[in-house]
């Protein structure tokens, strides 16, 4: 009986695989298998070259602009001239608090608010001053990772874009200055970019924490001399600091302080005043900052808040 059942057992097989349907069946999944391969294939290549496109590309409002020697001279001398008026403003409210600490400004109108705005050209002027020689030790560090920088005026946004070594390719930083309904200064970075792809932070986070390294060291050197006076007057540490302590909690998207210590002084440009930032406001390339001097008494607290650590 084994013998029998076996026999016809074989001969089953033997009748199904004379069946033509038998190859045509497993080749039809065979090719419908190839196909999906080749799809994968062709959607990785597809993936890779469009990855590689916005990581090459440039962003819409990146504009390279070919400006003249004597258009730059203009944004430049347009700048100053801004700058000459803020610090002229600051210098006389400066007078007035002396004034004031002596007992001598009662009756005199307090110097009111200031609105200062500057467009792309102008604050670019600055920024021809990094591919220059004299530049500082902290300049000549952030160059190794970031050069030939630029300032872009979004809507409500600052961008801050150069060419990045460590990358390889054109770098951008979206910062979203603000100050929120406490009073608090906000300079959130919220976008960071390679071309036109956006990167999560972890892939440069190495860099950021080096640069951040470099801003705690200045910041800790200066903190030792900071010294604000009655009348207002703060050192060249105080008002780095200040600046420093800007960068640093913009990096970690933190508020802090709305002040700003300004220089007043053309003789002596390492001596500042602080002021209070009351609103920010940037649209149509344009960026444009309101302040005033600070209340009576304030500066003592201001130089203690300075030489906090940044948490």
């Amino acid at each position: 009986m084994a013998k029998i059942s076996f026999v016809r057992l074989n001969s089953r097989y033997a009748r199904l695989l004379a069946r033509p349907d038998f190859i045509v069946i497993p080749m039809i999944w065979l090719k419908r298998l190839l196909c999906l391969v080749a799809l994968a294939l062709i959607g990785v290549i597809v993936f890779s070259m469009v990855g590689l496109f916005l990581y090459r590309g440039t962003p819409s409002w990146y504009h390279h602009r070919i400006a003249t020697t004597q258009q730059v001279k203009d944004a430049a001398n347009r700048a100053d001239q801004k700058l000459l008026d803020l610090f002229s403003w600051a210098a006389s409210a400066q007078s007035q608090q002396i004034r004031m600490t002596r007992g001598a400004a009662s009756g005199e109108t307090p110097i009111g608010p200031k609105a200062i705005s500057f467009d792309d050209d102008e604050i670019n002027s600055f920024a021809t001053s990094w591919s220059q020689p004299g530049k500082d030790a902290l300049q000549e560090r952030i160059s190794r990772y970031f050069t030939d920088g630029r300032i872009v005026l979004g809507d409500n946004s600052l961008i801050l874009v150069g060419q990045s070594s460590a990358l390889g390719t054109l770098a951008s930083a979206e910062f979203t200055p603000r100050i929120d309904e406490q009073g608090n200064l906000h300079v959130d970075l919220d976008t960071l970019r390679a071309g036109l792809l956006p990167i999560p932070r972890s892939t440069v986070s190495a860099e950021l924490s080096r640069i951040q390294s470099l801003l705690e060291q200045q910041l800790a050197v200066r903190q030792r001399t900071i010294a604000i006076d009655p009348a207002q007057t703060a050192n060249g540490s105080a008002l780095a600091s200040s600046w420093i302590r800007l960068l640093l909690c913009s990096l970690n998207n933190q508020p802090t302080d709305p002040i700003l210590i300004i220089p007043f002084d053309m003789s002596n440009l390492h001596r500042g005043f602080p002021v209070k930032l009351t609103a920010i406001k940037i649209i149509e390339d344009q960026m444009t900052l309101t302040m005033e001097p600070l209340a009576a008494g304030d500066a003592a607290k201001l130089a203690e808040a300075l030489k906090e650590p940044v948490k």
